[in-house]
């Protein structure tokens, strides 16, 4: 995705038109990056919300010559992440209070929701390459410079991802998981 410089630097300068232009060419791939995350429209826009916030506080930092939207790609990502972490204490405080959270809800109509599960218990370190690879479409290279991983580190992290949800899915399959659709691919 290319962004128009001068854009960039008139966003630096604090012009707001020219922050509310990036975050229009932007806002698709960030609210595409965050909903990889998590289901809920609410959580996608808080985070997206997030991390165009980050963005612009530190947009100084900017180069000229800097992949623009692969750095807001790598900020939406830390949002995550950080999101993530928040989630996992609360449930852990949660547990260690033996408070449980709500069950989640029912499933809904979305015939592949069980390959969305499948794919969301993979730890966010395999999870999100995968993802940025399969369905953004990203090459291994893309994803390095957005991940700030070696070639060799995403293609093992692809490696062990492909493996554990082929694991999760022959589970799956075999009828060892609750929710078995009655469709296959």
């Amino acid at each position: 995705m290319e962004i128009d410089r001068e854009l960039v630097v008139r966003a630096k300068r604090g012009e707001s038109q020219a922050q509310e232009e990036l975050v229009a060419q932007l806002a698709p791939m960030v609210f595409r990056l965050a909903s990889r995350f998590f289901r809920s429209r609410e959580d996608v826009e808080d985070l997206s919300q997030e991390a165009f916030i980050r963005f612009f506080d530190k947009i100084d930092r900017d180069r000229p010559d800097d992949n623009v939207a692969g750095w807001v790609s790598r900020v939406t990502i830390n949002v995550c992440y950080d999101r993530l972490r928040k989630l996992r204490r609360e449930k852990l405080a949660f547990e260690e209070y033996r408070v449980q959270p709500s069950p989640p809800g029912a499933p809904g109509p979305d015939d592949y929701e069980w390959l969305w599960s499948a794919v969301n218990t993979l730890d966010a370190k395999l999870r999100i390459p995968l993802l940025l690879k399969e369905v953004e479409e990203l090459s291994i290279k893309e994803i390095c410079d957005i991940m700030g991983l070696s070639i060799s580190n995403v293609k093992i992290r692809l490696y062990r991802a492909r493996k554990k949800l082929a694991v999760i899915l022959g589970d799956h399959v075999e009828g060892r998981l609750p929710s078995a659709p009655e469709r296959s691919f």
